[in-house]
């Protein structure tokens, strides 16, 4: 068999060429040309492969690009935030240990305010008792037996021993017969006299009081009412324990608004004034027993600024002087300590 080919390629017009080609010649072109394509191919797939991979990696690192400048500004915000959290934790630790200044200062200056009015208002209290001759006595110490533990000095407490005192004032003068009760002028006073009906020498143990029938006749300290009933010559009459020895009665009255056991306090109507029993007017018998003894009312009847109006407005006025005081020294305090402007 020939190795040799031919190709003839004619025209319309009759013309042609001849090409002779060796076969092996041609497997051989034919061999390279489709390694040619083949090569072409695979790397214009490998091309289109790699094209593809570096666009969508390209539009990964876009993304992450655009990730990373959204986490730096949350952080830089979150740094700010941070920035601003700190400083506003200064400037209320400062508010708070200024508020704490200021609030120890109140508090030092209302303590020495109120200890201020308990000292005077002890000692109101003990010019009165000791000018009506009533005696504190101290509260008995208890049984030391079966007791022990090592000691301890007492600690100086002035305003803990103040307080003790005006306590035990407080205690007493409660539950002591104090001022009038009722504001009229006194028709027959304590002790020996002429008996207003007979005309006799007798002894008064009270004092008589002018009133007007229906006038509100008011206890004189807190205690228990012992007795209320029509009582002879006293007419109707009422009588008042005061627990502490003291005992006051009320005699001649029109009515009576209280029953026996009941608990009244000082200033409490307990009746109104009259003419009943051995009387020869409307009036008030008041009358202060000690251990069942009568004793002159006089003294105490003379303490009857601490429930009248001028005393009352006596203590406020001192009060609102001494808290304009405290205020003015508070607020000068607050200027030393103010928050410097930013």
């Amino acid at each position: 068999m020939s190795d040799r080919l031919h190709i003839l390629i004619t025209g319309e017009t009759g013309k042609g060429r001849s090409f002779l080609l060796s076969r092996r010649k041609l497997k051989t072109s034919c061999s390279i040309l489709a390694g040619l394509f083949l090569s072409c191919t695979v790397l214009g797939y490998n091309s289109f492969h790699g094209f593809n991979a570096n666009t969508d990696l390209t539009a990964r690192i876009a993304t992450l690009t655009d990730q990373v400048n959204v986490l730096t500004t949350e952080i830089d915000a979150s740094t700010s935030t941070n920035d601003t959290l700190s400083s506003q934790l200064s400037d209320l630790a400062l508010q708070s240990n200024q508020q704490k200044e200021t609030f120890l200062l109140e508090k030092q200056v209302l303590l020495n305010t109120a200890v201020s009015e308990l000292e005077e208002r002890s000692g109101m209290i003990e010019r009165i008792m000791c000018n009506i001759g009533v005696e504190v006595k101290d509260i008995s110490p208890p049984d030391s037996s079966n007791s022990g533990g090592p000691y301890i000095a007492p600690q100086k407490d002035f305003s803990t021993e103040l307080l003790y005192r005006s306590n035990k004032y407080l205690d007493a003068i409660h539950s002591v017969p104090l001022g009038r009760p009722i504001p009229g002028g006194i028709s027959s006073r304590f002790g020996h006299r002429s008996d207003p009906v007979n005309g006799e020498k007798g002894f008064h143990s009270g004092i008589d009081i002018r009133g007007r029938s229906g006038d509100t006749i008011l206890a004189t300290a807190e205690g228990v009412v012992s007795k209320a009933f029509w009582n002879g010559g006293y007419g109707k009459f009422i009588e008042i324990d005061h627990g502490n020895g003291y005992t006051t009665k009320f005699a001649h009255m029109r009515s009576m608004t209280v029953k026996r056991g009941d608990k009244v306090t000082r200033g409490q109507k307990i009746g109104t004034v009259g003419n009943t029993g051995r009387s020869t007017g409307s009036h008030l018998h008041y009358e202060i027993c000690l251990h069942g003894a009568p004793i002159n009312p006089s003294n105490f009847m003379r303490a009857d600024r601490l429930n009248n109006a001028a005393g009352i407005t006596q203590l406020s006025a001192q009060k609102s002087k001494q808290l304009k005081a405290s205020k003015l020294i508070i607020a000068q305090n607050k200027q030393d300590v103010a928050i410097p402007e930013k």
